[in-house]
């Protein structure tokens, strides 16, 4: 129901805020079952959302904390392009990092939708399409929009990704926003670029393809629920769910007490063998505000490591979240409480062309230096420390099956941080417990490549893959353990790219309240005779047949003092 006055009454807005999340988390299935390649189909790296027309996000499935937000900044950046041009058909490409993108793999598809002709509205202006206006028959009702991983998307690397990349240019084929598609059809041009720039087109547009079929079914449910409803009280509804998660953030945050706290962690290096890479946090929470001053951070640095605004915007809002209510909407509105200060020129606010590609380590770094600030700001919130070493491994062979060109990525996480006892605005109480084991911690939400998929898809063999006994910091609580896999080169000889973090010992999962330290990361990789290859945490390097990678990921740190208490885990065996 709504009132007689057409404003939107509490029951309807609760309806419809469900139906949009279901909307994303339909897009959602349909991309990864309709996916080509692993990483998507499998690993789960993607992310679905609908934005209302002015590109602000309304409504996102929980798939990836780092795409948090960050898509509203691309369709935004395709509202400013082509905003007076926008038709009925029209579909969009764009990956660029300083126009709203995370990093040149993450690819975004978006949608316009626009409310179907004969629905009322016939002859009317639309009076702006975010910042540019046109007259049109067809009035545009929101946004659609998927981002997915693409295993590669050009580039001298296999995988596009490299620690040791300087530039922009050399992260492969990077698109500001474009017409991917119109009424007409594909557009076949920008098509044959794509495929003529990635190593496994056959995957890599088989993907996209997925991705569009994600945003015909968000469009779909979009055009059903303004027919059931009428395109103003949807309006009305997007305001409403963004409203509301804004008022749910004020009041968490007005829950928790006012003061200041800051906090620093660092990055093993600076992606290309520099010295260690520092990121600092200030935390200052007055009311239902909360200032994250990121100015005592490093700048932009000569590796990729450097992290694009869009990223580290979606870090903060994940930690918000996190550490004020986690069921508050992930929305437009989650961050508008917040004030937050980084320079242009930061590590973590860079400038074009700075090299972005292996930006999630320092997000997950970011993650945890924030939450280690907001523990000793809100001692009831407190967590240790989480691996955030985010091991990755790519990899360009034949594929066994049909021996066209194919490249592996696998991802592989460690232990979380133990957490002591909280207690929410709301009265519940969360008991402390001991940390999750072999997850992709913080930011990321990603699963491990089965072996059976590794085999079948890839001239790799994968060895082994178990939890790691004694990684674990003990406490009352103990962290996770962290996950050891070993990888084998098969068929010929491969250009491989391995980074991780946390091999330096000083920047190991820390322990809290008096718990312990989680073990550092081992990446040991070894030639067909089983010499071991000295090797950084972090390059590119040329194996042979029978060669072996092997990393052991940490584990997270341990939660007050294990002194005459003893954890669940150690009861039950580490």
């Amino acid at each position: 129901m709504t009132r007689r006055d057409g404003r939107l009454d509490p029951v309807t807005f609760a309806v419809i805020d469900a139906a949009l999340r279901s909307i994303a988390e339909e897009m959602g299935a349909s991309l990864r079952h309709s996916s080509h390649s692993p990483i998507i189909r499998e690993m789960l790296d993607y992310s679905c959302a609908i934005f209302d027309r002015d590109g602000r996000l309304v409504a996102q499935g929980e798939f990836i904390p780092a795409q948090l937000g960050a898509m509203a900044l691309v369709v935004q950046a395709t509202i400013e392009r082509h905003g007076a041009t926008l038709r009925q058909g029209d579909v969009f490409i764009a990956n660029d990092p300083y126009t709203g993108g995370a990093h040149t793999p993450d690819v975004n598809v978006l949608r316009p939708v626009f409310e179907p002709l004969g629905a009322g509205r016939a002859g009317r202006t639309r009076a702006s399409a975010g910042r540019a206006g046109r007259a049109s028959a067809e009035r545009l009702l929101g946004w659609v929009g998927t981002v997915a991983h693409q295993v590669d998307f050009g580039g001298p690397n296999p995988g596009t990704e490299g620690a040791d990349n300087r530039q922009l240019f050399a992260e492969g084929l990077v698109l500001p926003p474009l017409r991917l598609e119109t009424a007409a059809g594909p557009v076949e041009d920008l098509w044959a670029v794509i495929a003529a720039n990635v190593r496994d087109p056959v995957a890599t547009l088989a993907d996209l393809r997925a991705q569009m079929a994600a945003c015909r079914v968000g469009q779909r449910r979009l055009l059903e629920l303004g027919q059931r409803w009428g395109p103003a009280m949807l309006g009305d509804a997007f305001r409403a769910t963004q409203a509301h998660a804004e008022q749910r953030t004020r009041a968490a945050l007005a829950a928790l007490a006012d003061g200041e706290a800051e906090a620093e962690g660092f990055l093993d290096d600076d992606g290309a063998g520099g010295p260690p890479t520092r990121l600092h946090v200030r935390l200052v929470k007055r009311g239902e505000r909360l200032t994250v001053d990121l100015s005592g951070s490093a700048g932009e640095v000569g590796g990729a490591v450097n992290s694009p605004w869009a990223s580290t915007l979606a870090c903060i809002a994940y930690v918000v979240r996190a550490v004020s209510d986690p069921t508050i909407p992930a929305n437009d509105g989650t961050l508008r409480p917040v004030e937050i200060v980084c320079p242009e020129g930061s590590v973590l606010r860079p400038r074009r062309p700075a090299a972005v590609s292996v930006r999630h380590l320092t997000c997950q770094r970011l993650a945890d230096t924030l939450v280690r600030a907001a523990a000793r700001l809100w001692p009831e919130v407190a967590v240790a420390g989480h691996f955030v070493g985010f091991f990755s491994i790519m990899a360009e062979g034949p594929s066994p099956r049909t021996g066209r060109p194919v490249v592996l990525q696998d991802v592989v996480g460690g232990g979380t941080g133990a957490h002591g006892p909280r207690r929410f605005p709301d009265g519940r109480l969360e008991p402390g417990g001991d940390g999750l084991d072999g997850v992709d911690t913080h930011l990321s939400n990603v699963g491990l490549l089965s072996a059976e998929v590794c085999e079948l898809e890839y001239p790799w063999r994968l060895i082994r893959s178990e939890l790691i006994g004694g990684s674990v910091g003990r406490g009352r609580w103990s962290g996770g353990r962290g996950l050891r896999r070993t990888y084998e080169v098969r068929a010929v000889a491969q250009s491989v790219v391995l980074y991780c973090e946390q091999t330096d010992p000083r920047f190991r999962p820390w322990g809290a309240a008096g718990g312990e330290d989680g073990t550092p990361t081992r990446l040991i990789v070894r030639d067909p005779s089983g010499r071991r290859i000295r090797v950084r945490g972090k390059g590119t390097l040329r194996l042979e047949p029978g060669s072996t990678v092997t990393i052991e990921t940490g584990g997270g740190g341990g939660y007050g003092s294990h002194l005459g208490t003893v954890s669940s885990r150690s009861r039950r065996g580490r």
